[in-house]
This record gives C-alpha cells, structure tokens and sequence, in this order.
C-alpha cells in the first residue's frame, strides 16, 4: 500500500545539500533568557501546541500584523499572555472555555469548545502527574525522548489527551521548540522523529518521497475521506522517509520538517500548487530558508508532480483529527 522511495530520497538528499541554506527556524519561537523564562515560554508554547491541529481556517490582524494558522494561533496566546500573566496558570487553564477561546482568537478559527477541553485537560495532566510545573516532565524522562521504564517524553506527554497521537505529532514539535527555547537537552537526539502534518504529508507525497497505491491516490486527488487508521499508516511511511532523508543527508530533523512545512503553507499549495514561481514578497519559506520563491520552486526538477501534472492535485488525507 505504501513504501519509502529510496531511490528518491537519495536524490533529493544530493540536492538538498548542494543549497546554501540559511534556516531560521520556528519563527515566532523565542530563545530563553534564563531558566524561569524558558518556563513560562515552554508553557505558554505547551499550550499553543496542545490545539495546533487542522489550522486552516486561523486567519486575521494581530496588532496590524497579518498571520494565519500556526502563526495565527501563536501569536494570539502570545498576546494574552502580555496583557495578562496569569493566562498560562494552572487554574485559569482548568476553567477555560470555548467562549474564551473565541475571544482569544478573535472568532478566528473553529472547533472552540473542542480545543478548550484540550487545554483544561492539559492543565489537569500537568497539575496531577507533574505538579504544574512542564520542567517536571523534563525531570521525570531525565531528558530521554524514549526509556523502557515508560517515563520518557514520548510515553509522559500521551497522558494528555491532545498528545494523544500515537505518531507523537505535538510531542516532536514541542521538542523543536524546547530546543530553540534551550534548557532542555534532550539526551537521545537520534530517537528524535518527524511532526507529520499535512504539510509535511502532502508535500513529501507530491515529491514521491514515499510512493502510494493508485486506490490511495484517488482518493487523496479526489479529495474523499481517509480512514484514521489509513492515515496513521500513511504518516508513519511519510515520518519514517522523511527520517531516513536526515539520515542520508545529515540535515537535522526540525531543519527537514521546516523546510517541508514550509514549502506546504508557502508554495506547494493544497489546491493550486505554483511549481514555476509566486509573486508574494516574502513568504514563509523565504523567512526560514532565505530562499526566494519568484523563481520556483527550488525542488521542482526532482518532484514527481512538478513532471507529472496529476500529481499536483494530491492532496493531504481527509480526515477529521485532534492528532495535526
């Protein structure tokens, strides 16, 4: 049903280190001044984190500013926060609501009720299992994404329940980010993985690093509903390619993932992917790769889309999720 194309991460590996990439990563994400600020942000992140799924529909005006999705839904909690500290409390998270949440975001966005039980029950998690404090996750794991006792980052964080994924979406984005926030080293970076989203998803298929059957194609391209348990299959050969390319290239994980992740939301659009060139002044890939876009794609002569026009109209599954 699905296979790791080797052949083509090989090639697109050759490629990738051939540019002079200058990556800056998770724009947005600040680095710590010091220990207690590192927690504040890591919570406040934390949070960010724990609803960051199916985005598409953030959008509007911060402070004049325009953002959407991720950046939308970031730069929303980073103002509450501003303008009221106590936001990231324990007690405050346990009792937000979905009105909150709407007023937060500014009625931006959907699902309100839904993300804010995510967050109340983060709060709960966080207040039970590890005395409020995130640090304390860190303290328990010893830094270890992966033990056998059960305590590292990757078993600790699925007692939320917006960690839930068993790919571990949220998880290994919250571990880029604590990587950027700093004091928080993680002590076995090679059981690092990749926060698959439908970015990164549709991307990776429209490049054929994985390849798929015809019966899936059609559906992606058709835009038909994906079973859950179809799609976790289908996330775990795209991780595990995508994996395999930082391997092969000794480009680092949270580098490969911004640099898909931001193809997708820049360029390789779900619906009208514009191979040859877009004419915006700067968008997210140029922010975190340095690479202007006017001129195309920077990939496009490996893609399998880019030679084969059927293939641009794949599109991530359809499916209705919490996981991304």
């Amino acid at each position: 049903m699905f296979e790791i194309n080797y052949k083509k991460i090989e090639e697109f590996s050759e490629l990738i280190k051939s540019i002079n990439l200058k990556l800056n990563l998770l724009p947005g994400v600040e680095t710590a001044k010091n220990l207690l600020d590192a927690k504040n942000k890591l919570t406040l992140y934390f949070y960010v984190d724990a609803i960051c799924h199916q985005t598409q529909n953030f959008s509007g005006e911060i402070d004049g500013v325009y953002f959407r999705g991720w950046d939308y839904l970031l730069n929303s909690f980073i103002k509450e926060y501003k303008n009221d500290k106590n936001f990231i409390s324990i007690n405050r998270m346990k009792k937000i609501k979905g009105e909150d949440l709407k007023r937060i975001l500014n009625n931006s966005g959907d699902r309100y009720y839904e993300r804010a039980y995510l967050l109340r029950n983060c709060a709960y998690i966080l207040k039970r299992d590890f005395n409020g404090d995130i640090f304390e996750i860190y303290k328990k794991s010893e830094g270890f994404i992966k033990r056998d006792d059960g305590n590292g980052i990757f078993d600790l964080f699925k007692r939320f329940r917006a960690y839930s994924d068993p790919l571990g979406k949220k998880t290994f984005l919250f571990l880029n980010i604590a990587k950027k926030v700093g004091f928080w080293e993680i002590k076995d970076p090679e059981n690092l993985w990749v926060p698959v989203d439908y970015h990164l998803e549709r991307v990776a298929l429209r490049i054929g690093i994985v390849n798929v059957d015809e019966k899936i194609i059609k559906k992606l391209i058709e835009n038909r509903k994906i079973p859950q348990t179809i799609d976790l299959k289908l996330r775990k050969v795209v991780g595990d390619g995508v994996k395999n390319l930082t391997k092969i290239s000794n480009v680092g994980v949270e580098k490969i993932d911004q640099i898909f992740w931001s193809l997708g939301r820049s360029i390789c659009l779900k619906d009208a992917p514009s191979c040859d060139g877009i004419n915006l002044e700067k968008t997210t890939f140029e922010t975190i790769t340095g690479i202007n876009l006017k001129n195309g794609c920077p990939f496009r002569k490996l893609c399998n889309a880019y030679k084969n026009p059927d293939l641009r109209k794949i599109k991530e599954s359809n499916v209705n999720t919490i996981y991304y």
